[in-house]
């Protein structure tokens, strides 16, 4: 905050009233390239001008062909770590093209007897892989001993929703249009829109469900397959680290043209452009793919599948693709692949991985539901680098005391039989079998979920079956079953989320005698009993019986539902197929959407205005710059100036304090206790701040005089309970000190301290922070937690004439050892763009001891070296570097905006600066600082006066108010 000794106080008075008138171990190998071919925007849309929209087809899904389950647990299980398996291939794609979502859309509309379904057959298969392989007398592992629910779901009251009094969104998502069964159920939930992806079509909705575009599955990816492909299975995922969206889909089952296509979206917009590549699946043409799963880590994209032998069906063992992330984002695919024995069975399921620091990727099957009274899963492992990673088949094979069968067939074709009762109707609904539906890694465990048949022996219902399971030892740390062991409610197709504090959602569909079939969820909070779900909740109940087969043999659901997490990191959010009421005489099926937010509180202090509370904050945005956190210069108890900052004032003595306000949210479900506290603390402006010094007190500039304070406590306030998505705005009075004191020290950066809100739930560590605080780490603690604000922003005015725009920037190491430091420059023009040094240079001038400091500056692209111990940044996120602080040192230097000849004239702008520690480990951001000049769009400012001048503007208000108290004395007399 930037700080003046103030005007004759009654103006100030009367300025602010005028203005208040006026936010397995196998390294990939290299290969060499099948032919590529590259589609162009152009002529994509040329090419589907000519021939019309890819008729879309209608679809009978065919993976339901039983892949190897149940196997035997090797003999070597005790004692080894992992066993070997085939080797990787690294390949690259058949084709590539940008995917414009909005022309595919237009032509479909404008042409859409081309996209009218044609009827697909299925593809019935007859035999089966073998499955229950004896499992040798000494595979045994430790067995998590616990028991089934003691209450079943049928002596449990309906439930309609789950958690506070908060409305959350529920809308649908696709409906049945005649095109396929089942509809295959892909989604995922980004910041500001929710995207579905079925069989039939893929739908992109806001956040409230208002429709933004639909097109068909075919038609996403007809500029990679073209007319006459079929798509299939969609997966979708959205990646909160990188705010980047994935789809993938087969394309053409049991064919030679089996290919796999993904494609990654250009931001976190997904109605914006994709970049797609397809692959071949089997150049020999003998093989091809089915049933994908698909998960991420810091390193990888995975997508995983089945591949079933073209002529036989025989099962020919798992595809594992290993994308290397950054190359994929970045418009480059040549993944590693490897293909597993049939030994090591099928559907290995990618982890979701909400770790970025996680190397390791994590898949998980199911092997064995009844091996001598337990069950058991087995996790497999990509490690290694991006580009060339290893697989690893491990001996992991978690287990539990509780048995149950894969499912039940048909012995002539090996195809699941329907087995799931409804209302209304005698024909059953398929629940497919137990291989894995989904996996998450957070917060160091394993999440899974899987439908089973039960009881074991002889099954007779299914269940909804979830795992939490320590991946480096196979120890379960929780395990659970939505089950009515009645029998008379069958729960099946749950996939799972879990958020960052172990909260886990569980989405499925439920079926029974009584009702139609529908869309359930169960919660389960981390403060509730381990291995223990409450009650189901019918969110979106059936409307009408379910018999859809096309005239063939099977009536299908599923194959997947999708369940996952928001990215604010806390709520979760549920899409889930329900029986619809008929149309034109054909039963349909449904799919909708929910958000389920837990019923527990969660407070939270805004990083930036578009921070959802997410912790880690996902932002690549300065931590420094919270929109709710601001100062006035006088009492605002109305709040009529709300997150509207402006520059404080030194006043002598206390009686005439500014004031600082914190807004503090509940994001949670549930209301807040009224017992957590909000401490506030000033610091001396710098970029090298620390935690907990300066902030807690008796740290000086100036040992020995102890005249320049570098920080202290403000105060501590209990907060109010706060109600469920509700906020509440706290007030702390506070006298800053005396700039003058700085003035030999930090010059024109004299005025200029910044703020630091935490919010605390508990007095002793880690003072329920959800990452305990690193000294040292004031950055890091910042960005990690969503209890603590930081608030550095300085503010001037621009006034026409004036010189131009100067600021001041502070750099420190509060360490004990010498600090490698690089600083990164940014500027931003009056509408918040990066577009200011196009217009000119921003002049770089160290002062005082900072001289000294940066005679080892090393100028990178974007700066150069002015020859005068000066430098000029021409570009954005330019830095210099090579720059050593020593321990305990500060140092500073003025940054001036200098135009360009013929530039236009400076209306507002906004530097940044961000001090970096270099270190052997990598780089570290340890802060910045940011001044804003004017009013710059994103930044919610008042007037500065940080130029020493008062706008004209503000002259001539001041200058009427005078005239016209003269008037009305003049006519009083």
């Amino acid at each position: 905050m930037h700080h003046l000794k103030s005007w004759p106080y009654r103006f100030t008075v009367l300025t602010l009233l005028v203005a208040a008138l006026i936010s397995a171990q196998d390294r990939g190998k290299k290969q060499s390239p099948a032919a590529t071919a590259t589609i162009s925007p152009g002529a994509a849309a040329k090419a589907e001008q000519e021939r019309g929209v890819a008729p879309e087809q209608k679809k009978v899904e065919n993976e339901n062909v039983t892949v190897p389950h149940d196997l035997a647990v090797p003999p070597q299980a005790i004692g080894q770590t992992f066993i070997a398996g085939s080797s990787g291939v690294k390949i690259k794609p058949d084709a590539s093209a940008q995917i414009d979502i909005k022309e595919i859309e237009r032509r479909e509309k404008a042409n859409p007897e081309a996209a009218k379904p044609q009827k697909k057959p299925e593809n019935e298969r007859e035999g089966s892989v073998p499955h229950d392989l004896p499992v040798p007398p000494n595979a045994v592992g430790k067995t998590l001993i616990i028991t089934p629910p003691s209450s079943p779901e049928s002596n449990k009251p309906p439930k309609k929703t789950e958690g506070g009094t908060t409305p959350h969104p529920e809308f649908p998502a696709l409906i049945d249009n005649g095109v396929t069964i089942p509809p295959d159920l892909g989604g995922a939930v980004g910041p500001n829109h929710v995207m579905t992806a079925l069989n039939s079509q893929v739908r992109i909705q806001d956040r409230s469900g208002a429709t933004l575009s639909t097109v068909s599955l075919n038609g996403f990816f007809s500029p990679l397959v073209g007319a006459g492909a079929s798509m299939f299975d969609p997966k979708v995922i959205y990646d909160p680290f990188a705010q980047r969206w994935t789809i993938t889909a087969p394309a053409n089952s049991n064919s030679a043209n089996s290919s796999l296509c993904i494609a990654v979206s250009a931001t976190n917009d997904p109605t914006g452009t994709w970049t797609g590549f397809r692959f071949d699946v089997d150049s020999a043409n003998v093989s091809w793919f089915d049933y994908p799963s698909i998960g991420f880590n810091h390193n990888w994209i995975v997508v995983t599948g089945n591949l079933f032998n073209i002529t036989s069906g025989a099962f020919m063992g798992e595809r594992v693709y290993a994308f290397d992330k950054a190359a994929l984002y970045g418009g480059t695919a040549t993944p590693t692949t490897f293909t597993r024995a049939t030994t090591e069975g099928g559907t290995m399921v990618p982890a979701m991985t909400f770790d970025d620091t996680q190397l390791t990727e994590f898949l998980v099957s199911t092997w064995n539901g009844n091996v001598s009274g337990s069950g058991r899963l087995r996790i497999f492992t990509l490690t290694g680098s991006a580009a060339s990673p290893t697989f690893t088949a491990t001996m992991l094979f978690p287990s539990v005391s509780q048995t149950w069968s894969f499912g039940v067939f048909n012995t002539m074709t090996g195809d699941p039989l329907d087995f799931a009762p409804q209302s209304g109707a005698t024909q059953l609904i398929q629940n497919n079998d137990a291989g894995m539906q989904d996996v998450v890694f957070r917060n160091g465990s394993l999440w899974c979920a899987h439908t089973v048949f039960l009881p074991a022996t002889t099954p007779t219902h299914t269940a909804a079956q979830w795992w939490q399971v320590d991946p480096a030892t196979a120890n379960v740390q929780q395990f659970g079953r939505v089950e009515d062991t009645t029998g008379a409610q069958f729960f099946a197709f749950p996939t799972i989320a879990v958020n960052a504090y172990n909260d886990a959602l569980l989405g499925y569909s439920s079926f029974s005698a009584t009702q139609f079939a529908s869309a359930n969820y169960s919660l389960h909070v981390h403060t509730d009993a381990a291995n223990t779900m409450r009650p189901t909740v019918q969110f979106r109940a059936g409307l009408a019986k379910y018999f859809k087969n096309f005239g063939l043999t099977r009536n299908r659901w599923g194959d997947y539902s999708s369940t996952v997490l928001d990215p604010d990191g806390f709520s979760m959010w549920s899409l889930q197929e329900y029986a619809e009421t008929p149309s034109l005489g054909q039963d349909r099926w449904g799919t909708e959407w929910t958000q389920v937010v837990p019923p527990i509180p969660n407070l939270f202090v805004k990083d930036r205005v578009e921070d959802t509370g997410a912790e880690p904050d996902p932002s690549t945005l300065p931590m420094w710059e919270s929109d709710d956190i601001w100062l006035r210069k006088m009492q605002d108890s109305a709040h009529a100036f709300a997150h509207m900052t402006e520059n404080a004032e030194y006043h002598i003595g206390t009686s005439n304090p500014n004031y600082v306000y914190v807004e503090v949210r509940n994001r949670g479900g549930a209301a807040s206790a009224g017992t957590e506290q909000l401490s506030l603390y000033w610091a001396k402006a710098s970029s090298g701040l620390s935690w907990p010094d300066p902030w807690n007190g008796g740290v000086y500039f100036d040992p020995g005089p102890n005249t320049m304070l570098m920080g202290n406590p403000i105060g501590t306030v209990t907060i109010p309970a706060v109600a469920a998505g509700g906020s509440t705005i706290l007030e702390f009075p506070w006298s800053p000190p005396d700039p003058a004191l700085y003035a030999g020290a930090f010059g024109t950066d004299q005025h200029h301290f910044c703020l630091l809100a935490r919010v605390t739930t508990s007095g002793t560590a880690p003072f329920g922070m959800t990452f305990p605080e690193v000294t040292g780490d004031l950055y890091g603690n910042v960005q990690k937690n969503n209890h603590i604000a930081w608030k550095n922003i300085e503010v001037w005015d621009i006034v026409p004439g004036d010189a131009p725009a100067t600021g001041a920037a502070v750099f420190a190491n509060l360490g004990t050892t010498p600090m490698n430091v690089k600083i990164r420059f940014e500027a931003l023009d009056a509408d918040g763009a990066p577009a200011l040094l196009q217009h000119g240079m921003l002049k770089i001038t160290p002062v005082g001891a900072m001289k000294e400091f940066m005679k080892t500056a090393a100028a990178r692209d974007g700066v150069r070296d002015l020859g005068d111990g000066t430098f000029g940044v021409s570009a954005n996120d330019a830095v210099l570097e090579g720059i050593v602080l020593p321990p305990k040192q500060f140092g500073r230097v003025e940054l001036t905006f200098v135009p360009a000849a013929g530039a236009p004239a400076l209306t507002g702008a906004a530097f940044r600066v961000t001090q970096i520690e270099q270190t052997a480990a990598g780089d570290r951001t340890i802060g910045g600082q940011t001044m804003v000049f004017g009013t710059v769009k994103g930044f919610n400012t008042s007037s500065g006066t940080g130029s020493r001048h008062w706008p004209w503007w503000l002259w001539v208000l001041i200058a009427i108010i005078i005239i016209v108290l003269l008037l009305l004395l003049f006519r009083k007399h």
